[in-house]
């Protein structure tokens, strides 16, 4: 078949939706569409219906967004598919492959797919351990795995709503496990008795101690003992609120960095925006300087596409 000079990265998220023309030899995004209607809220509406099976119900949600997405004249396309559309909740379930898996992803379970007769569809699974899984962060660890060194171990960090640590060892990924550190803040910050003395704001250099004493704390197992604290010294010392949402940022990315801190591989942080900063400073605070590798932003930004185009080179050849 050979490879396409363009094809289609679709990135469907339990939240959000994205389809990218992307240009396969300098991976630049040729156009590109959102929309708010992630798997979990599709799959909800195709239960409410009886008339289409769950496979054409997202199969022609993707059709019709294509309809709205610049094809720049290409009439003969691929789409890559990765993440939450091979899951129980999407078009069709693909089983979690075993890790350990080869950087070059070619461990990965796929499926070729015809949708309607008009696109060719490669659907590609997630990756397990015999205690965790994921759908769509490994195929960023794939991405970004051309940066990681392979004659040597380490740990990759993707920070998030569920932040993954994902070892490898010599050209392969060999572990990961599951941080719910971005959805413990969410709920914390916003739904708890907490809520009243954390106040959201943009970040500010004058936060960072009260940061790092959260992070020191979070390091330390102290979380569980720290966190009504937010709410005494809100009262007791009228600490600010903004201050507060530093404090229980940190407490919440100590506790997840803590582990670390007794180990010897060296950490590969790949996230963008404030959390860059965040965890850079969290790291910062009790590893050494030379355990510690942040990659580029536009590494990080592209790592996705990189995976994408990595397992579609597979099946084109």
């Amino acid at each position: 078949m050979g490879l396409p000079d363009k094809f289609i990265s679709c990135d469907w998220g339990t939240s959000n939706f994205r389809l990218r023309l992307v240009d396969s030899h300098s991976l630049k995004v040729l156009s590109e569409i959102r929309t708010d209607l992630g798997i979990k809220k599709c799959y909800q509406l195709y239960k409410q219906q009886s008339e289409r099976s769950q496979e054409s119900y997202f199969a022609d949600y993707l059709l019709a967004q294509l309809e709205n997405l610049d094809l720049n004249g290409v009439e003969n396309y691929l789409l890559v598919a990765s993440g939450m559309l091979s899951s129980s909740i999407g078009m069709q379930e693909l089983e979690y492959c075993q890790l350990p898996i080869a950087f070059s992803g070619e461990d990965l379970i796929s499926n070729w797919l015809s949708l309607d007769g008009k696109l060719d569809l490669l659907l590609i699974s997630g990756a397990r351990t015999n205690k965790d899984v994921m759908r769509g962060e490994e195929i960023q660890a794939i991405g970004l795995s051309d940066y990681l060194p392979k004659k040597e171990k380490g740990v990759l960090l993707l920070p998030g709503t569920h932040s993954k640590h994902i070892y490898f060892d010599t050209g392969r990924f060999i572990d990961f496990t599951t941080y719910m550190t971005g959805e413990l803040f969410e709920v914390i910050s916003k739904h708890t008795i907490l809520s009243a003395s954390v106040e959201e704001a943009g970040w500010n250099p004058s936060y960072e101690d009260i940061f790092v004493e959260g992070v020191k704390k979070g390091v330390a197992n102290q979380q569980m003992a720290s966190l009504f604290s937010i709410r005494a010294n809100s009262l007791i010392h009228k600490t600010s609120a903004k201050e507060n949402y530093y404090y229980l940022s940190g407490l919440l990315i100590g506790a997840e960095l803590g582990h670390l801190k007794e180990k010897s591989e060296t950490v590969y942080l790949a996230v963008t925006g404030i959390q860059n900063e965040l965890y850079q400073l969290a790291l910062k605070s009790f590893l050494p300087m030379d355990r510690i590798v942040c990659f580029d932003p536009q590494f990080i930004e592209t790592a996705l596409l990189v995976g994408q185009l990595k397992i579609l080179e597979q099946h084109v050849k």
